[in-house]
């Protein structure tokens, strides 16, 4: 049975997203949460939309959920895998690829998995971001890329090899177009932590570290080539202006040390954490809390928006809710 959640935020806005989008962005914002039935009690870890109306979640031991309708309703797929999952990128309604150790992608939208042949190859693969349907990237050991859909992988950054940030985590990856991506992680143990954020300028061939002395980067957006934000293990969130060359601490009062993020604009930031979600009207300088989730046992693992005022948050106990941003 479905549960609703309707909680009212008005945000104001201070600047549009683009010149585009100046006539668009609402004067004041509502967010409306509501849980979406997912038909499994397993912990749900990542979500990706192939088109407006087909979506895949994938999950502990082998869970895939697929959605034909825009996410309103899921069904359980079998694909013969047992480990946890940890990340899943679909291309389209079809092309899916999913990874835990190895690598498995679906060319007839979920039915079948095929490995490709990592799972011994050193650590565990934290995240992936195909480009195009040939064009791959996968976070594992460092960076590793491949052109021909995943069939081959080069290592094109080998974190064993950075004699300043040995051996880091990287986690989250993003490209803003063919030659320019980010690539962002650290590592946390015995009250240390360390992180790093890597830059291309050539599709992915080389990176380069940005220089950025802090601690482990746990999420962060570009919202151009110039302009970025960066959170990380402390709390604390960082931006820059100059496409990563320095940086600029906006707040020391974070909510989470692992946070996801979603930009409307330079201003205007949503927050997800273990258990809430929080929004920003200010550039994250100050934080209003949303959403709490009333479950004790449901932690909040991933919130990713697929339109520009629609999204998913999943957890654990197969929690699924849909996110809507909107006027009122």
């Amino acid at each position: 049975m479905n549960k609703s959640f309707s909680l009212f935020l008005m945000v104001l806005f201070a600047t549009a997203c683009s010149k585009g989008d100046k006539n668009d962005n609402p004067k004041r914002l509502y967010v409306t949460i509501g849980q979406v039935s997912s038909g499994t009690t397993e912990i749900l870890t990542d979500i990706s939309f192939g088109n407006s109306e087909t979506a895949y979640i994938c999950g502990a031991n082998g869970t895939l959920l697929k959605s034909a309708d825009g996410g309103n309703q899921w069904s359980l797929m079998a694909t013969g895998l047992y480990q946890s999952l940890n990340c899943i990128q679909a291309l389209d309604d079809q092309q899916v690829f999913m990874a835990r150790n190895d690598l498995y992608s679906s060319d007839n939208g979920g039915q079948t998995w095929l490995g490709h042949g990592l799972d011994n190859f050193g650590s565990q693969i934290a995240g992936l971001q195909f480009k195009d349907n040939k064009t791959g990237f996968i976070l594992k050991n460092g960076i590793m890329k491949s052109g021909d859909s995943g069939g081959t992988w080069n290592m094109v950054f080998d974190a064993a090899n950075d004699p300043v940030n040995y051996m880091i985590v990287y986690r989250r990856i993003e490209f803003l177009n063919s030659d320019l991506g980010f690539c962002a992680g650290g590592r946390s143990f015995d009250n240390s932590s360390v992180g790093n954020i890597l830059k291309t300028s050539d599709g992915g061939e080389t990176w380069t570290s940005l220089g950025f002395q802090t601690s482990e980067v746990t999420a962060f957006h570009f919202l151009n080539t110039a302009t970025g934000f960066a959170f990380n293990f402390n709390k604390e969130l960082w931006k820059t202006t100059d496409g990563g060359d320095n940086w600029k601490k906006i707040s020391s009062l974070i909510p989470y040390s692992y946070p996801d993020c979603y930009f409307l604009s330079e201003d205007t930031i949503i927050l997800k954490t273990a258990n809430e979600i929080y929004h920003s009207n200010d550039g994250g300088s100050s934080w209003g809390k949303d959403y709490t989730n009333p479950d004790p046992n449901v932690i909040l693992t991933r919130m990713k928006f697929f339109e520009k005022y629609r999204g998913y948050v999943i957890g654990h106990e197969g929690f699924i809710a849909e996110i809507k941003l909107g006027n009122k």
